[in-house]
This record gives C-alpha cells, sequence and structure tokens, in this order.
C-alpha cells in the first residue's frame, strides 16, 4: 500500500482509566510519538505524520460515598480507586460483568488483599470470589485491572451528570479541531460509540473510528449504552478495531461478533506480555499505522 497521510490532518483520542496522574498535554505528546513510530516504520522517515490531541477528561470524576453525592470538578485524580465503598446497584453491574468475563464455578472465598497485604474491607464477598474466578482464568492480577474498568464504566454508564460532561469535553476538542478521525483506547471506546451513537456533534463529519483494547465485547457494558445491546455502526462511518492476546480487557476477542447494523473491522496484533493493554502498545502497531495513513490520505 502506497499511502501518505494528509498534510493538516488531524485525530483526536480519546483515553481509557489509568490516566489520574497526566494531562492532556502528556497524552498529546505519547499517543503522537506512538503514531509516529508506527507510520515512520511502514512508510518512511518523510511521512506526514497527523497532529493528535487527547482532551483529559479524568478529573471530572470524584469518588461518591455509598449513598451520597457524587461531585465534578477539576483535580488531577484517578477515577476511581478499586477498594472505594460500593453500593448494591453497582455491586450487582460488577457481579454481572465479572461473571460473564470468567464463568463457571467460583473458587472458596478469600480476603481481597491490599498493597501491604491487609484486607480490604470495601470489597463485598461475592466480587472477591468472582475476582479469584478472573485470575484463575486469565491470569495473576487480571481481575483487579478489569475491576477498576468495570466500576470507571459503571460511573460514566450510570451517572447521567457525569457523563453529559465527559462528552462535552470530547466534543468540545472535536468541534475545535475539525478532526475527522477517532482513536479510542479501552474506556474512551464506550465514551467515542456514546458519543456517535447519540448524535451530539454539531457537525457530525466523524468517518473515522479507531477502536483498541475495547471492552465494548463485555454485554454487562452494552447494556447499559442507549441502543438494544448491540453495536450499530451508522452509515458512512469506518470502524477499525484492534485487539490483543493477552489483553485482559478485551480477552483476545475483538467486537465483529456483536455488531448487528452496518460493519466494523476486526484486527488482531501482539503488544506482547508485559503490558498487552497499554494504550502506546496499540497505537504503535503497523496495522493501526495502516489504518490512519489510509483514512487520512490525500484522495
Amino acid at each position: 500500500m502506497n499511502a501518505t497521510t494528509e498534510a493538516g490532518a488531524h485525530i483526536v483520542g480519546v483515553h481509557g482509566i489509568g490516566q489520574g496522574r497526566t494531562n492532556e498535554i502528556r497524552l498529546a505528546y505519547d499517543w503522537g510519538n506512538a503514531l509516529k513510530r508506527g507510520l515512520t516504520r511502514k512508510y518512511g522517515p518523510h511521512t506526514v505524520i497527523p497532529s493528535v490531541t487527547v482532551p483529559h477528561y479524568t478529573g471530572l470524576y470524584r469518588p461518591a460515598a455509598v449513598g451520597g453525592d457524587r461531585h465534578l470538578g477539576p483535580g488531577d485524580v484517578e477515577l476511581l480507586d478499586a477498594d472505594e465503598p460500593m453500593g448494591a446497584d453497582e455491586e450487582d453491574f460488577v457481579i454481572q460483568a465479572l461473571t460473564a468475563y470468567a464463568p463457571g464455578p467460583l473458587p472458596e472465598a478469600r480476603s481481597h488483599q491490599g498493597t501491604l497485604g491487609a484486607p480490604l474491607p470495601y470489597i463485598p464477598n461475592a466480587v472477591s470470589r468472582r475476582l479469584a474466578a478472573a485470575d484463575a482464568r486469565h491470569g495473576r492480577g487480571a481481575g483487579a485491572k478489569v475491576l477498576v474498568l468495570v466500576r470507571q464504566a459503571y460511573r460514566y454508564l450510570h451517572d447521567e451528570e457525569l457523563g453529559q460532561q465527559i462528552r462535552k469535553v470530547i466534543r468540545a476538542e472535536i468541534e475545535r479541531s475539525g478532526a475527522r478521525a477517532l482513536i479510542a483506547h479501552s474506556l474512551g471506546s464506550v465514551i467515542a460509540y456514546d458519543l456517535l451513537q447519540r448524535r451530539e456533534l454539531q457537525a457530525p463529519d466523524i468517518h473515522t473510528l479507531i477502536t483498541c483494547g475495547s471492552p465494548l465485547g463485555w454485554l454487562t457494558i452494552r447494556r447499559g449504552l442507549p441502543g438494544d445491546a448491540h453495536l450499530s455502526v451508522p452509515e458512512p462511518l469506518h470502524w477499525h478495531n484492534f485487539h490483543a492476546d493477552g489483553d485482559p480487557v478485551t480477552g483476545g476477542a475483538g467486537l465483529a461478533h456483536v455488531v448487528t447494523s452496518g460493519s466494523l473491522l476486526d484486527t488482531r496484533v501482539s503488544n506482547g506480555i508485559a503490558a498487552p493493554h497499554d494504550a502506546v502498545r496499540y497505537l504503535s502497531q503497523a496495522p493501526l499505522a495502516d489504518t490512519v495513513a489510509t483514512r487520512t490520505a490525500t484522495s
């Protein structure tokens, strides 16, 4: 393929979890450099690299006490610690998600351990057993990793005000930059898909959605979105999804099997074993570079 990216092309990124100690400048630098590595390896050092911005929404989250109010406001905090108290509705959501993620018999009950070995008092016993089942099925530590994602997804899906505020941040950057392509990682893919399905953009001319490490394969998460718990790809959107072996969020599976309207292209990549869910590893992949080059190519 002899594709060259269009000079002046711009991409908006939608980040996922674990961004509490960074900012949009650092994210744009990291994502832009990862794309540059993939594109230059594929097309050479003279390839034009699209500019990238990644609006930072993490500070909109504030953990809430059970039964209390949830507050919005700026701040460089993580979305939610895995050991924050959870209410009954959230516990049900988490258990449903973890059951689908690691079905089968449960191990014996045990305390969920903190970093110093002390039991964490806020993890319900039913959730702890599901975390152990996730570790047994997907590898040590998988349960803890996906627990943070599932809890943050719950907050986004079930706190209407929070969801609106996050989409507003993403929408503002799309409209400011004039971007026509989105790259979304992890929870960011849920947000990007939701934004496009709600048709909230003033100029809805996004022609490309690239997702990587997406949890949209989880039925529990899709049920929280508007629609029928299946994915719908509006025409003429080009949606290319990337998933990696060993990624605890995707389970190594794509999204095409849950699409009932339109079409989606799945591509499997290898991110190694150290950090298979890492956004930078996904963004530096040659197949993703191909998609970026082709979709931002000069006509």
